[in-house]
């Protein structure tokens, strides 16, 4: 599949969740994904829910449907485009709120592995 039409920060930041949830495990559980549409919820803009009558369950279905389509080394360079993306146009406390939910989708499975630990490393260290 392609990249959303009409891209926004929900889905950079879905993409960043999935890459998340998938790339350190390599798996992507239910509850995995019940967090991710959860927590975009909150990236979502009211001008855009508006505009466009999307919720947070499309976006995360527009999302993972890129998402897939992409190979390994795609996935891995557009995670890191994406983070950079934020870093640019997110504020200090929407990066802090970035990184708080991806230690809730770490948390989210039952397990805290390193290779999550790591990654939310490196995605602070790209976000500053």
């Amino acid at each position: 599949m392609s990249k959303p039409v009409n891209i926004n920060d929900a889905h950079r930041v879905a993409f960043i969740f999935l890459y998340f949830a998938t790339e350190t495990d390599n798996k992507l559980a239910t509850e995995e994904l019940m967090v991710i549409s959860d927590k975009i919820e909150d990236y979502i803009t009211d001008e855009y829910k508006i505009k466009t009558q999307l919720n947070s369950w499309q976006v995360v279905t527009e999302t993972l449907n890129w998402y897939t389509g992409l190979s390994s080394e795609n996935k891995k360079n557009t995670f890191s485009k994406l983070i950079l993306s934020l870093k640019r146009n997110f504020t200090e406390s929407q990066k802090e709120y970035l990184i708080k939910d991806l230690n809730i989708l770490a948390d989210s499975d039952g397990e805290f592995l390193d290779t999550e630990k790591k990654l939310i490393q490196k995605s602070l260290e790209l976000l500053n």
